[in-house]
This record gives structure tokens, C-alpha cells and sequence, in this order.
């Protein structure tokens, strides 16, 4: 009894800090109670429909246990992908409103990853490639795409890149045009096909994270020192 009386006050005072620490963070009260309402309805699905197995796949590890390396690259290059727009987005909360433009830059550069990003994490080009039955022709149109949001992104904020060492970002841009090419052009060996498409973008992907990390840490020291 004695033991509970004790407790009760910390968790009294527990309670009051998580509230006023989420309440300062009102975004991931949203995030955690979308979450937990999508969860709620996967499994109630699953439970109706008898599909826990499908459930279950959606939390099994990408692990082929004959083949320990299995999707080691592909996992850095995803990685890869989150320090950018993980550099991009934290610097742009950081930096004042007065860098308006810098800050849209950096918006605008996460935005875009983000969409790069969830369509190499998620497949979505090969999903729909499965729904049309056209593997080529729908690669070819979600490549020109995306192709046409780097240009217009590159002609957007050609000054602001202009005053940055874009060599990099530059490089970055050409190694997945090259790496898209790759994709839907029929070559024998899957070593050197795997090699020139994902190893290319692998190293646009190391290209691209140190570029926005050496933009955002000269932006962010140079405020400091100011």
C-alpha cells in the first residue's frame, strides 16, 4: 500500500510533463493518433478477413536467411536518402524567417527527395508497372517526370545553387538520369545491370547528402558566428 502511495505523485507528475511536453509538439499528437487509427483498422481487417498473415508481411524484416548481404546496398542508398531530407528539413526549422529564400530551397529540396525517396522505398514505379502491364512504358513516363521536376527545380533555384559548390548536386542529378537509363535498357548480365543502375545512384545518393550537409552546416555556422 505504502509502495502505491509513493508511486501515485510520480506518475501524477509524469502525466502533467508528457502533457505539456506533447502539448508543445502538437504535430505528433496528430501523427501518433493517425497511427494508432490506421493500426486499428488494419487489424480489425484482418481480423474479419482472416488475414494476419498479410498483417504479419507487413512487418517481417527484408531478411533472406541463405543470403545474409541481401539488400545491403539497397538499404544504405535508402539511408542515404533520409540524412538528406533529414539535413534538408532540420536546417530549414533552424534558420530564421530572413532566409526566406534559402529556406524554400531547402523546402522545396526535402519535398522532392521525399518523392524519390517513397517511390524507391515503396516500389511505387514497380506497382505501377503490375497495374498497366507496361513495364517499360510506365518507367519510361514516371522517369520522364521526374525528369521534368529536376529541371523545373533546377531552373527555380538556379541562383540560389549558383552561390553554392553544385558541382556535386550536379553530378548527383547526372548519375540518376544515367541510372533511370539503365533501368529500361535489356542488358544480359544482372551483375553489370545491378552495378551500372543502383551502383550509380548510390554514389549520386553519397553525392547529394554531402552536398546538402555542407550547405546546411557553412549556412548554419555562418548564422552563429553572426
Amino acid at each position: 500500500m505504502n509502495h502505491k502511495i509513493i508511486n501515485f505523485p510520480t506518475f501524477i507528475s509524469w502525466f502533467r510533463k508528457s502533457r505539456r511536453d506533447f502539448s508543445r509538439i502538437p504535430v505528433l499528437i496528430w501523427l501518433n493518433f493517425l497511427t494508432i487509427i490506421c493500426l486499428g483498422l488494419l487489424s480489425i481487417y484482418a481480423e474479419v478477413r482472416s488475414k494476419g498473415q498479410g498483417i504479419e508481411n507487413l512487418f517481417s524484416d527484408p531478411f533472406e536467411a541463405s543470403v545474409f548481404y541481401f539488400g545491403w546496398l539497397t538499404s544504405i542508398s535508402e539511408i542515404m536518402w533520409c540524412v538528406a531530407i533529414a539535413i534538408c528539413g532540420f536546417t530549414t526549422a533552424l534558420l530564421p524567417r530572413a532566409d526566406y529564400r534559402f529556406r524554400v530551397f531547402l523546402s522545396f529540396s526535402a519535398l522532392l527527395m521525399a518523392l524519390l525517396y517513397f517511390d524507391d522505398r515503396f516500389r511505387l514505379t514497380l506497382i505501377l508497372c503490375t497495374f498497366f502491364g507496361a513495364y517499360r512504358v510506365v518507367k519510361t513516363t514516371v522517369y520522364l517526370v521526374y525528369g521534368s521536376f529536376l529541371i523545373i527545380y533546377a531552373r527555380a533555384f538556379r541562383q540560389t545553387i549558383k552561390k553554392t559548390p553544385y558541382v556535386p548536386l550536379l553530378i548527383a542529378f547526372c548519375l540518376f538520369a544515367f541510372s533511370s537509363a539503365i533501368d529500361i535498357t535489356p542488358l544480359g548480365s544482372r551483375g553489370i545491370h545491378a552495378m551500372l543502375e543502383d551502383g550509380t545512384k548510390l554514389i549520386g545518393l553519397i553525392n547529394l547528402t554531402v552536398y546538402f550537409w555542407y550547405i546546411c552546416q557553412r549556412k548554419i555556422a555562418h548564422k552563429i558566428r553572426a
